[in-house]
């Protein structure tokens, strides 16, 4: 098998292999975005979590803001965001909360976890599957 076909196999192979993943996060988006109750939560804490650098054996913290939102009813939960940073000020003071109606304590936080990760799902597999059509091709050098 030639070079230029056994690459093409290859980017064909990781776009499939993305594909399905990229399916998941896509639908489970739509899902949550379409059939979930929306709230404001209010930023009430922060969760530290201790990480340490491999190359220079330092130790940093990571902080995660937690979230309190209400439901329909009015009773109260709180949620950890789950996006660490290592700065504070970079989380914002509210936040769009999606929970299940029947089960108010299944949450989802924003942007991130909705929008973003299934972006790049889809832009990495379209990237395997243009890079497959290009090589499908022999080089003309």
């Amino acid at each position: 098998m030639n070079k230029d076909k056994l690459t093409s196999l290859l980017f064909f192979i990781l776009g499939i292999i993305l594909l399905f993943p990229s399916i998941f996060l896509t639908f489970r988006s739509i899902k949550v975005i379409s059939s979930y109750e929306t709230t404001q939560g209010k930023l009430v804490d922060f969760t530290e979590k201790w990480k340490k650098n491999k190359d220079s054996e330092e130790e940093y913290v990571l902080y995660a803001p937690i979230f309190e939102y209400r439901d329909n009813i009015g009773k109260t939960y709180k949620i950890n965001s789950g996006e660490y940073s290592n700065n504070k000020a970079l989380s914002t003071i509210t936040q769009k909360i999606y929970y299940e109606k029947d089960h108010p304590e299944i949450a989802v936080t924003g942007i991130f976890q909705l929008y973003i990760v299934p972006s790049i799902a889809i832009f990495f597999c379209l990237v395997c599957f243009i890079t497959a059509y290009i090589c499908r091709k022999p080089a003309i050098i």
